[in-house]
């Protein structure tokens, strides 16, 4: 297979490009007539984010439409959902939450400095796998810095399951999976979609996390990673 060239900086970029210019059409895409038939697809890992998040204060990075915003917004104290996709921000907002629960933030992933500090928890759905391997440490590490020691960190995203993107993927000199996106208006982008393994998650992890949780739901096609950040070793338990 032929080694696909294009620098991390452009893919990210036009990653970005992708997702404002699809925005409309996102929630047709994926399949989301509504909340209510999303949340019942995806019952068993909406049942058991709300055991990770209830009564907490969430940081949601990349929301997107706002669809993951929804189930956040039954359980969590207070939201602050984020995405970099101002198209995106503006189709969530319309979306029905509580208003003294939710709120929203334009903000990047990769440079969320401009936000609050101190969440107890955080959540990304269908992000992971978008982020090139070799800006997973400085985006992890970005995150960890506005959650609070112990804060919980949720990841929902995708297992390969025959996706239709492997049809068309070619790798990076990294080994990032680029596949071929084309819109209803006929506009072509290369994006990043990764499906890494359990092995490849979890040694991510190694070093700033404490109790990490990796689980899949064969039946629907997800994963899931969730962890708490690591606290300063005079906070820690002993085992």
């Amino acid at each position: 297979m032929a080694i696909f060239k294009k620098n991390v900086s452009d893919l990210v970029a036009e990653m970005r490009e992708y997702y404002q210019a699809r925005a409309p059409w996102h929630d047709e895409y994926m399949g989301y007539t509504g909340n209510a038939a999303m949340e019942k697809l995806l019952e068993p890992i909406v049942l058991w984010l709300e055991g990770l998040i209830a009564d907490l204060t969430v940081l949601e990075v990349a929301c997107g439409t706002g669809n993951w915003t929804q189930v956040l917004a039954k359980w969590a104290r207070r939201v602050l959902a984020t995405d970099v996709c101002l198209t995106a921000l503006d189709i969530a907002k319309t979306k029905d939450y509580p208003l003294e629960v939710v709120a929203f933030q334009a903000a990047d992933a990769y440079n969320l400095d401009g936000l609050p500090r101190g969440f107890e928890a955080s959540f990304a759905a269908d992000w992971w796998s978008h982020v090139p391997r070799s800006l997973l440490p400085r985006f992890l590490n970005g995150l960890h810095r506005h959650l609070k020691p112990g804060a919980r960190v949720v990841f929902v995203d995708m297992l390969s399951c025959n996706h239709p993107d492997l049809k068309s993927y070619r790798l990076d000199d990294e080994g990032n999976a680029i596949c071929r996106r084309t819109l209803p208006d006929g506009r072509v982008f290369d994006v990043v979609k990764n499906y890494p393994s359990r092995a490849e998650a979890l040694e991510l992890l190694i070093g700033i996390s404490d109790a990490p949780e990796y689980r899949e739901w064969l039946e629907l096609g997800r994963w899931a990673l969730t962890y708490q950040v690591l606290k300063p070793n005079n906070e820690r338990k002993n085992p």
